[in-house]
């Protein structure tokens, strides 16, 4: 059954329900909506408990737990998540688990994720990693899902979410299954997966290598970070743990574990067999990224994925300690990613050890970025290279060749179910290096063609993701933490994804550590690791920029970097941190960690706002670290604004919109949403990548837009780029930017009306808080307006702190540009060490999933204007905003009990 027919039988059964309720009343049908509704107080049961836990609920529904063991926080822990975000968190378990069609039909996107995530096999990760992590750690993971269990033992589907009602209309809805640890773990690989940006970079590469066949001439469109212009994280200057990069490895390098499988016994039978059709790589790596393509996009993908996060010193802040900032760049999910939590012993003792308050993600127990009482930690994506493609030289129909020897591939066929439809089957191979991913989808026809490829090959996936890790058990460890030393040792075992983590302590300290998994890569080519210098066509290199031959184990990975090699500092002279995803070191400094990294306009505008409050001898307070991460101020108006606005043209339309960008330059080159120059610039931009590259590269993508920004500014006016390579005569770089002008003109008329004096940024650039499941264009508009948040415009755009991003791509058919965002700051938060009540902390939509809750969308106008809700610590303050008392025993009280609230 096709995805169009699923989508049709739910909508004629909604119709033959709305028929229903205009004959009978709409009593009935109010009563199922609000059934999951949770109740927030009163008393509650979980059998495990070990003494008495109390939950307390602020008017924003964020709950602060106390309980007298670590295993009684996790256990309630567990039981609000399954409270308020339990589909949410059924919809992950199914997609981590390759079983995304058992619970939303047959869709085709659904089953091609299901037959990606299997092949990757990260739930047999997951269970190699559970014999893995301490004891204590899956004691703590076990006591999350008792309360999960608690919760949901003796509710049925309807009862937990609304959306398993609207499911049930058109397909079998199973009954919930038991909550796992395991399936908690698992969900470490997708967070994982949605934060490895390197390998959209690899494929782009290979996509520009097909049109343009010159590696040198791919290679000028990905700049290196310039460390003239952008600071890395690790400034040359500050005194660190780095010492020039050939002396990398420094430790002992860490031995890569081998993926886990199945082996079944079922296994194909090896048959030779001459290799008769030439392929080219290109093909096998276009089809495999496509395939990746259809991944469920959980925390977000692209060039927008990142994050801002800094510390201030105590010497330059008004309260004397360091303030620490945070705020994720990810997919604005609905409801969010981040689930705000308190978890408090009511004493420290050796059976409860936690005081740590924070955000975390529905599903899993612990927090991922927050605060406990003698530290303060955030976390950025580090970038790097930790994913690479793998051509596999193919010997015969199952082996594959491995320094001159036939190697078998492993085969399985993994079985997949469907709701309402048959189950259906797919082969599943994997090499040395990992899954086998190009054969995933049908081949693209278009092909790239590198050189040096064998006739019949195909592409493996290497991700340090796929290898066993401790990760499970880093979570708990840097709750934690109360020094740079238990940062570093939580670090060592925080396998993946890769992240910067700054951190601030109550003591005065704060620093930088730079945690995860990282190849030791080798050097075959001239050109490995110098990111200056491109890689000939005679060999590509083993330095993750290209693809790289499986058949020849000296481009293998070397193992691992030590804990001790990976980049840290502490409390440097100059006062702050910056951590934006920009490069982590300059180039001659500290180990290979890979090629991708932010352009650093981020990060240097971060930075040039506290220089310049140092320089005026200003300090700065808890409000003055929340503005910093909404500075506005557009790099494409800085770098290329003026070039738009002075290029000579007769026509009074483009004049017109000339003077506009003039006078926003003029003003700072600020995105507020009332600002046409801002929309102008972005879609001018847009138009100039399009009408360029895009002419230029066949299947061209904007992946990382801050790099093209970089191309474009460092072209020099007869620079051969500006012509679109394919329209006779060649255009001039005036021409170019004319031709974009115009484009723009069109673009914005059609969606704004053609009053430019009444353009506004904030009428296209608007997000939409949008349903995983039930929210997309596909579904009934009757069901997407119920599951969907109402849009709201939005300053800022890419490239810069508020970096509210959306696609440049330009549609096909109409010559449009969709400015709605597709990835900002997640959520933001600022804590000031100097008392444990001053902090602040916001997420993008609210603490419930329940769409018929107030609290599914509380904190989303706070969030889209740059507002925050305080964030309280000590029980004092705790208790002066509670709203709601929830208490949770292991069996009924005699006493009498409080009356009961359920939450709205």
């Amino acid at each position: 059954m096709s995805q169009r027919r699923t989508i049709r039988r739910i909508l004629l059964s909604i119709l033959a329900l709305i028929i229903v309720v205009a004959m009978t009343g709409g009593a009935a049908l109010l009563v199922a909506l609000n059934r999951p509704l949770p109740n927030h107080s009163g008393e509650h049961l979980i059998p495990e408990a070990d003494g008495l836990i109390e939950v307390m609920r602020d008017a924003n529904g964020i709950p602060h737990i106390y309980g007298t063991t670590d295993e009684d926080l996790f256990r309630a822990q567990g039981y609000v998540h399954a409270q308020d975000r339990f589909f949410e968190m059924d919809y992950r378990r199914h997609m981590t688990g390759g079983r995304l069609s058992e619970l939303v039909g047959d869709a085709e996107a659904a089953r091609q994720a299901d037959v990606v995530i299997r092949s990757m096999g990260w739930r047999r990760l997951a269970e190699q990693e559970w014999d893995l992590i301490s004891d204590e750690s899956r004691d703590f993971y076990t006591a999350y899902a008792e309360g999960v269990n608690a919760y949901i033992a003796d509710r049925g589907p309807s009862e937990l979410a609304l959306e398993y009602q609207v499911l049930s209309l058109s397909m079998p809805v199973k009954d919930i299954e038991p909550w796992t640890g395991i399936d908690s773990l698992a969900w470490l690989k997708a967070m994982a997966w949605d934060l490895k940006n390197n390998l959209d970079e690899e494929t782009a590469r290979v996509v520009a290598y097909d049109s343009l066949r010159d590696s040198a001439r791919v290679e000028e469109l990905f700049p290196a970070f310039s460390t003239t212009s952008h600071t890395p994280i690790v400034p040359s200057e500050v005194e660190s743990n780095l010492t020039p990069r050939e002396d990398y490895p420094r430790g002992e390098s860490r031995p890569i574990p081998t993926a886990p499988s199945p082996a079944p016994e079922d296994a194909e039978d090896s048959v030779d067999a001459e290799a008769e059709a030439s392929a080219e790589i290109g093909s096998a790596v276009l089809s495999a990224q496509a395939a990746l393509d259809a991944m469920p996009i959980v925390l977000g993908r692209g060039s927008g994925i990142g994050s801002n996060s800094f510390v201030i010193g105590g010497e330059h802040t008004e309260s004397g300690m360091p303030i620490l900032a945070n705020d994720p760049h990810l997919t604005i999910s609905y409801p969010s990613v981040w689930y705000q939590v308190a978890l408090h012993c009511v004493e420290i003792t050796d059976d409860c050890t936690y005081d740590a308050s924070g955000f975390s993600f529905a599903g899993m127990p612990g927090l991922i970025i927050g605060r406990n009482a003698d530290l303060a930690w955030g976390l950025t994506n580090l970038g790097g290279d930790v994913t690479d493609f793998v051509i596999e030289r193919n010997t015969g129909e199952t082996t594959y060749e491995r320094d001159g020897e036939d190697v078998e591939y492993e085969i399985w066929t993994e079985t997949f179910n469907v709701a309402g439809a048959d189950s259906f089957e797919a082969e599943v191979r994997q090499s040395v290096h990992g899954p086998v991913i190009s054969d995933l989808l049908l081949m693209d026809e278009r092909t790239a063609g590198l050189p040096g490829v064998p006739g019949e090959f195909s592409v493996a996936l290497e991700w340090t993701a796929l290898k066993p890790g401790l990760t499970g058990d880093a979570i708990f460890a840097i709750n934690r933490a109360a020094n740079a030393e238990d940062v570093a040792e939580a670090a060592a075992i925080f396998a993946v994804p890769a992240q910067n983590i700054v951190f601030a302590t109550v003591d005065g300290e704060y620093g930088y550590q730079a945690p995860g998994h990282f190849p030791i890569r080798p050097e075959i080519s001239e050109a490995d690791g110098d990111l200056e210098a491109a890689q000939i066509p005679e060999n590509l290199g083993a330095d993750g920029r290209w693809p790289r031959p499986g058949w020849d184990s000296a481009y293998d990975w070397q193992g691992y970097y030590a804990p001790e090699d990976m980049p840290a500092f502490t409390n440097p002279d100059e006062g702050f941190i910056v951590a934006a995803n920009q490069q982590v070191t300059a180039s001659d400094l500290g180990p290979f960690l890979g090629s991708y990294s932010d352009g650093g306009y981020r990060s240097e505008a971060i930075r040039q706002a506290i220089q310049e409050r140092i320089d005026s001898g200003s300090k700065m307070s808890l409000a003055d670290a929340e503005r910093l991460m909404l500075l506005d101020q557009s790099p494409f108006g800085q770098e290329l604004g003026e070039l738009f606005a002075t290029v000579p043209t007769d026509d009074e339309r483009i004049r017109q919109a000339q003077d506009i960008v003039s006078d926003w330059l003029d003003r700072g080159a600020h995105t507020g949403v009332d600002e046409p120059g801002a929309a102008i610039m972005a879609s001018v931009y847009a138009h100039l990548l399009d009408q360029t590259l895009g002419e230029r590269i066949s299947q061209f993508d904007a992946v990382n837009t801050t790099d093209y920004l970089i191309f474009f500014t460092g072209l020099e006016e007869s620079s051969p780029w500006w012509d679109n390579g394919v329209s006779e005569p060649k255009e001039s770089r005036d021409e170019a930017l004319l031709n974009a002008l115009h484009a723009m003109d069109r673009d914005l008329s059609a969606q704004m009306g053609e009053d430019m004096e009444s353009w506004r940024w904030g009428d296209v650039h608007v997000e939409t808080p949008t349903h995983s499941v039930l929210g997309g264009e596909d579904i009934p508009g009757i069901v997407r307006s119920h599951f969907n948040g109402d849009p709201l415009s939005v300053p800022g755009g890419s490239a810069i702190p508020n970096a509210m991003h959306f696609s440049p791509a330009v549609g096909e058919g109409d010559g449009l540009v969709d400015y709605e965002v597709t990835a900002g700051p997640s959520m933001r938060m600022a804590v000031d060490m100097a008392g444990l009540d001053e902090a602040i902390w916001i997420i993008s939509s609210g603490s419930s999933g329940h769409p018929r809750s107030g609290r599914v969308d509380d904190q989303f106008e706070m969030w889209a204007s740059g507002q925050s809700l305080p964030w309280v610590f000590t029980r004092e303050r705790v208790e002066e905003r509670s709203q709601s008392m929830m208490t949770i025993r292991s069996e009924p009280s005699t006493e009498d009990r409080p009356r009961t609230f359920r939450h709205r």
